[in-house]
């Protein structure tokens, strides 16, 4: 991998951990990895493993597309802005319940037009 694919990734990792309010003692500690190791890869300087990197992403409900693509691989979910895709991808549970809910009352809105 190149520098600037682990740079993008790096942030990425580092950008939802931080949404999400957690240290990289905390990430460490769930991964099964040093603090260092999660400060080194936010920094583009090392990587995860792919077993990281899936429990990283179950950790934090995002996709694996989204961490090394920066998009969905999804026809349906790539016509969303990319502010929706990225808080689906790094948002927290509170907010992407928010948006269900701005969603549940556009479909009841459209439903009564029908």
């Amino acid at each position: 991998m190149d520098d600037n694919t682990l740079t993008v990734i790096g942030s990425r990792i580092a950008e939802i951990r931080r949404h999400h309010k957690i240290t990289q003692e905390s990430l460490a500690d769930s991964l099964g990895v040093s603090p260092k190791h999660i400060s080194h890869v936010e920094n583009a300087t090392s990587s995860f493993s792919l077993k990281n990197l899936i429990q990283f992403c179950m950790l934090f409900h995002c996709s694996l597309d989204y961490i090394i693509f920066g998009e969905q691989d999804n026809e349906a979910l790539s016509k969303l802005p990319t502010e929706i895709i990225k808080l689906l991808n790094t948002g927290t549970i509170e907010e992407i319940e928010r948006l269900n809910r701005y969603l549940q009352i556009y479909i009841e809105l459209q439903n009564r037009q029908d």
